[in-house]
């Protein structure tokens, strides 16, 4: 283990320590601060939030802009009790519903496909989650500082599970789901043209990853939603949604983009729920298309 990797595992553990109704009203405020002094990050928000909510007004805008700073504040501050808390701890203040769904899902051996995004407090509910699975497996990015990278897996693994690397994971997801496991793929960041799909999303062209489509198309798992929302008590509420049907017509293309396009109003859908618990801060729609969508091909 690197120096770095023990200074910010040590920091983390230092930043776990003080009571939790203390470390939320601090990153309440630390959220409002910056929105006063991130110009930036204010506008995307802001501009997102107008473009996405055309019928709301410029109070409800500005509202739920502070409130997703505050949110983005609690979440930053709470993540590192991850490194220190037991299971039981972590639990304590997780509550879990449709956890039918999920055991009808694996019942059929195929593993289980989670379509989820940045809402809540995504970091702590896959941590429960896997307590609760018994090792889930989330699809990720891999920060680009390697002793972060490494503090972040260590969160994410040290109750069981495994991080799958996002570039090039067909093969460790598919050796999961034989394994029958819970595969956690977020469905709502910004990708490349070449990677995605272009769908409706909140009203506008959002380029989407295929990949979930792909996987659900080739091997038959359940595909089902999978999200969390901070409770007013400070716990966590996550659930588990039916299985979504699979579309497969026999024309894979616009199989894909149908499939893409079901899941992504679905995420939308739970993003509408409680919007200031969304991630509004992503530049979600920056990739544009550059052909017609399926649907305007007359096909």
């Amino acid at each position: 283990m690197s120096l770095a990797f023990q200074t910010l595992k040590g920091a983390a553990w230092l930043g776990s320590l003080p009571p939790l109704g203390l470390t939320s009203a601090v990153g309440r405020g630390l959220g409002r601060l910056a929105s006063r002094l991130d110009d930036r990050h204010w506008g995307i928000v802001t501009d997102n939030l107008r473009s996405s909510f055309p019928e709301r007004d410029e109070a409800w805008v500005l509202d739920t802009a502070r409130a997703c700073f505050s949110h983005l504040g609690q979440v930053i501050l709470e993540i590192p009790r991850l490194v220190r808390l037991s299971p039981e701890s972590i639990l304590e203040r997780t509550r879990h519903h449709g956890l039918d769904n999920l055991e009808q899902a694996r019942a059929l051996g195929k593993g289980v496909l989670t379509l989820t995004g940045h809402l809540g407090n995504w970091e702590w509910a896959s941590v429960a989650s896997g307590i609760i699975v018994g090792g889930a497996c989330p699809v990720a990015r891999p920060l680009d500082w390697p002793p972060a990278d490494a503090l972040v897996n260590y969160w994410r693994t040290r109750c069981g599970g495994e991080v799958i690397p996002k570039a090039r994971s067909a093969r460790q997801v598919l050796r999961a789901l034989k394994r029958n496991k819970l595969v956690g793929v977020l469905l709502d960041q910004n990708v490349d043209w070449y990677d995605g799909e272009w769908v409706d999303f909140f009203g506008r062209p959002a380029c989407t990853n295929k990949g979930l489509a792909l996987l659900a198309m080739a091997t038959g798992a359940p595909v089902l939603t999978y999200h969390n929302f901070r409770a007013p008590d400070g716990c966590f509420d996550v659930y588990f949604g039916p299985p979504l049907p699979l579309i497969k017509s026999g024309d894979k293309t616009m199989d894909v983009w149908n499939n893409t396009q079901l899941y992504t109003k679905a995420l939308e859908a739970i993003i509408r729920q409680r919007p200031e618990q969304w991630f509004w801060m992503h530049q979600r729609w920056k990739t544009k298309p550059f052909h017609a969508w399926p649907r305007e091909q007359g096909r």
